[in-house]
């Protein structure tokens, strides 16, 4: 194998750690900083490999930047003089471009996309209208794609240049995948068992010939939980309502579904009237179908008891209810409608709620909306596979403590773990706490003027520096509070929950073409992890408080499943380790390469516990001479 680039630092140690692994078929969990090459380490170690061994290289990524940067990484490979097909994945709402036409099409969800697509695909197989895109594919498909694998593209040049040629880029993708030898796809295409299954047969290959990389897999036990959980709200149930006034439904018996579904928001108000406790979001529902305490409501029994009911009868209003979203689907695809139906989603998931109990899952009724709620605490169901392929490569500038990883999402208990120090000047990088400034909920309520010295705090240290600045916090709440409070003169791009991508994307552009501005965001959130600030345009971070989970029956339950699973180590779990990789992932923000300077506080008395994590962590005497002081040497 060629290589683009010279290796630098302990680059050619980690390329022999990464080779070592997949000669064992082992699992390797890789930590390294950030600008430290891990996209090009991984693929100096696993092309070769791959090419020798007849395997073909899965790398996963969260976000389309990081699919762009393993792009960028291949092109040089083979610039180099190497022979390499690539295919970077994405799903129909990034490359369709029928939905341009379609009305029906854009406007619908993955899965109505999909059934909508196999309509017109069936459609252009006969010779009727169907896809004007998919048409071609039928004809010349096997030719198409051995001209197309002959360049190395980013998933939004793949689909811009299919779509000129009149091509379906996500079919050609498809067809292109048994002549790859690395393909880039999201998380989902990979962890969710249906797709994986669909995508190793477009592979023409089977999961023990499979090379997987992870990219920022410190994301993945979260992702894992969240993509294995599931809710129902109020609002879906009163569409359903609606729905069943349209089509005219009816149950068995003549009776009417209405009733049912009127049953099923009662009890849900129920049970949130019972289980949630004062000050709280959520209620903890009991696992078991009738509580070990007869005076313990369950959706069930509320189910049982207001409709007079048996649990058989149940069950069975829950799958005619499921039936009829399906015909409802049925009818408004053949009428050329997205087949969407909240009946469906509301029998669907009343279905899996009735007929599962598992020990990994607890269950919630939750307010604001107000929802039933199912919620995975054991990222294993969606990773307990990996031990079937040819290797894993775990890595993340943040994936410490690397034992708790490996634990989480089920690798080899002789897993190499292996944590890579920063390369770059350590001159080049201060990182300092506050000792006199907290966010810690106790002291935040029991002492009024808590807060206000934070505010102080964080206006003192903005003022005193002129270069651009971030401001990370630990919620929305107090990054409202802290703005209503600090009233800056400076120019202020901000986060909002729910932000869009595009404007997110154009305050981080705005931000980065100013001077002596402040970005303010939360830590966890899109501003701290996963995007670039280069050079000067981010020179100081200030890490507002300890980005401890927000305490509630959800987090209570995840700690003591952890506690039960992991042999005590609940709290370190549960609590400190996703606390201590948010905090690391926005001071992250600040020094990207090796020429990058940047200045780190974190405003939280705390912060000393985390030491092992930051051994450079030092604690401030005089924030402002200390500030001063670096950008002046």
């Amino acid at each position: 194998m060629k290589l683009p680039y010279s290796f630098r630092g302990n680059q050619e140690e980690t390329v022999e750690s990464i080779k070592s692994a997949l000669t064992k078929r082992n699992h390797i969990v890789l930590e390294s900083p950030t600008g430290s090459g891990k996209t090009f380490t991984s693929l100096a170690a696993a092309l070769p490999f791959a090419k020798k061994s007849d395997m073909k290289i899965v790398y996963c990524v969260r976000t389309n930047s990081q699919q762009k940067q393993v792009i960028h990484e291949l092109q040089q490979f083979k610039k180099s003089g190497n022979q390499i097909k690539a295919i970077a994945v994405q799903g129909r709402e990034a490359l369709c471009p029928q939905q341009k036409y379609d009305g029906e099409l854009k406007k619908s969800n993955w899965s109505e996309k999909s059934k909508i697509c196999k309509t017109l695909k069936m459609q252009s197989k006969m010779g009727e209208a169907g896809c004007q895109f998919y048409s071609q594919l039928v004809l010349g498909g096997q030719t198409l794609t051995k001209k197309w694998s002959s360049e190395i593209l980013t998933a939004q040049e793949f689909a811009k240049k299919a779509e000129k040629a009149n091509l379906c880029p996500y079919e050609l993708n498809k067809l292109m995948l048994k002549e790859a030898q690395v393909v880039i796809v999201p998380y989902v295409y990979f962890f969710e068992e249906f797709i994986r299954k669909y995508m190793l047969g477009w592979m023409g290959t089977s999961i023990d010939k499979i090379i997987l990389i992870i990219d920022e897999a410190h994301n993945l036990p979260d992702w894992a939980r969240g993509a294995a959980s599931e809710s129902i709200r109020i609002d879906s149930i009163n569409r359903a309502v609606n729905e069943i006034k349209d089509y005219g439904y009816l149950l068995p018996e003549g009776r009417d579904p209405i009733f049912f579904l009127n049953l099923v928001e009662a009890s849900i108000e129920k049970l949130a009237e019972e289980h949630i406790r004062d000050n709280e979001e959520e209620g903890h529902l009991p696992s078991n179908i009738v509580s070990l305490d007869s005076d313990v409501a369950t959706f069930e029994t509320e189910m049982m008891s207001l409709g007079k009911m048996t649990l058989f009868r149940l069950k069975q209003d829950s799958t005619e209810i499921a039936k009829m979203g399906q015909q409802t689907r049925q009818y408004l695809l053949d009428h050329g409608k997205r087949p969407r139906s909240y009946l469906g989603s509301v029998g669907d998931f009343l279905c899996r709620w009735l007929d599962s109990i598992e020990s990994h899952t607890i269950r919630l009724v939750g307010k604001e909306p107000l929802r039933l709620e199912k919620v995975c605490l054991d990222p294993r169901v969606m990773t307990g596979f990996l031990d079937s392929t040819a290797g894993v490569v775990s890595m993340s500038g943040t994936i410490s403590p690397l034992d708790m990883f490996r634990d989480l999402v089920g690798l080899r208990s002789d897993a190499i773990l292996e944590s890579k120090e920063s390369s770059f000047p350590l001159k080049n990088k201060k990182v300092v706490y506050l000792k006199d400034v907290t966010t810690s909920y106790n002291e935040l309520n029991s002492k009024p003027d808590t807060w206000k010295k934070m505010v102080s705090k964080i206006k003192l240290i903005s003022t005193s520096f002129d270069g651009n600045i971030a401001l990370f916090f630990p919620s929305y709440k107090l990054l409202d509070l802290a703005l209503d409070g600090l009233n800056l003169k400076k120019p202020v791009y901000r986060e909002y929950s729910g932000m869009e991508q595009e404007e997110l994307m154009q305050t981080v552009e705005s931000f980065k073409a100013d001077s002596g501005a402040v970005l303010a965001g939360v830590m966890g959130g899109r501003l701290a992890e996963g995007i670039d600030y280069p050079d000067t345009s981010l020179e100081m971070a200030v890490i507002v408080g300890i980005p401890y989970p927000a305490p509630g029956v959800r987090q209570e339950a995840l700690q003591h499943y952890y506690d039960i699973t992991f042999d005590g180590r609940g709290w370190k779990f549960a609590v400190e380790s996703p606390a201590v990789r948010k905090l690391l992932q926005a001071a992250g923000r600040v020094v990207r390469s090796e020429n990058d300077r940047g200045f780190i506080v974190i405003a939280d008395s705390r912060t000393g516990r985390f030491l092992e994590y930051i051994p450079e962590l030092e604690q401030s005497d005089d924030i402002v001479s200390e500030i001063k002081d670096f950008f002046e040497a």
